[in-house]
């Protein structure tokens, strides 16, 4: 009986341990990308979308850290921010994600996508305001439509693949008990939206 609990312990702490060394490889290629530009110069903020994708799948401390961490990485990849900028608001919205999610919304893409929409809109007008406007007055209005509206636009556009790559590698790592009552509450989830 013993031997049984401690091996399927042994089992379940092999498959956090793949999950989250799978959103650290997903930070890191996401880093690369975006400290090398692959379209031009320009470069959407994925890391935004991906500290929201986890925030919603793991638990307040977890997403709040790994949320500092994404943004301490887009601070250094970027360059334009003092570090931590972007930090402090990622350590405050996602575990206020991952508490929300947990109690009060349910998890599906359209709350991933609004989440954040609104984390990268907030983090963008931040941007906008004390990058550009403080500094370049009336002509922050070119840094709007230049840089900062295509890095959070992006940041936004690509949430879609992010979120479901992210809920692949959540509900892959599951058990297949729990994963079976995962896909079926998503199941009736999608049911009762339908009608």
């Amino acid at each position: 009986m013993n031997h049984s609990f401690s091996k399927r312990s042994r089992r379940k702490a092999f498959r956090v341990f793949t999950r989250w060394f799978l959103y650290v490889v997903l930070l890191l290629w996401f880093y690369v990308c975006q400290c090398n530009p692959i379209i031009r110069g320009y470069c959407p903020l994925l890391l935004i979308p991906l500290a929201t994708a986890v925030a919603m799948w793991e638990g307040d401390l977890a997403a709040g850290i790994f949320g500092a961490v994404c943004g301490i990485m887009l601070d250094t990849a970027t360059g334009v921010t003092v570090v931590g900028f972007s930090a402090l608001w990622l350590l405050a919205a996602c575990p206020f994600i991952s508490l929300l999610t947990r109690f009060w919304v349910k998890k599906n893409f359209l709350s991933y996508f609004i989440f954040n929409t609104a984390v990268a809109s907030i983090m963008a007008a931040l941007d906008m305001l004390f990058l550009h406007w403080v500094w370049e007055g009336a002509e922050s209005v070119i840094s709007f439509k230049k840089s900062v509206l295509p890095a959070y636009g992006g940041a936004i556009f690509f949430s879609v693949p992010i979120y479901f790559l992210v809920r692949l590698i959540y509900t892959k790592s599951l058990p297949k008990e729990e994963r079976k009552l995962e896909e079926s509450a998503q199941n009736a989830e999608s049911v009762e939206e339908k009608e």
